[in-house]
């Protein structure tokens, strides 16, 4: 009976420190669920401004194709042959 009451106050403290322990792990995923909301967001905007930017140079592109279709047409024909000597 003497070892299982000095047991106690040592149980008692591991119990405790356990408690904190799991509070702290609570405190901690509530951070990184917030951190992965916030990054979400920065990433969901920053995705947006690419497809933006994307967009744009098409319709750069298409419209620059329209003004001058020979001018296309050859740089086209050149970026193919690059391309293609540089792939053997």
């Amino acid at each position: 009976m003497a070892a299982n009451d000095a047991e106690m106050p040592d149980q008692q403290a591991l119990r405790d420190d356990l408690n904190e322990i799991a509070k702290h792990v609570t405190s901690l995923r509530e951070e990184i669920e917030g951190l992965t909301g916030s990054i979400a967001r920065a990433g969901g905007h920053q995705i947006h401004r690419m497809q933006s930017t994307a967009n744009d140079a098409v319709a750069a592109l298409e419209d620059a194709v329209r003004r001058d279709p020979l001018s296309a047409m050859g740089i086209a024909l050149g970026v193919g042959l690059l391309l293609g000597i540089l792939r053997r």
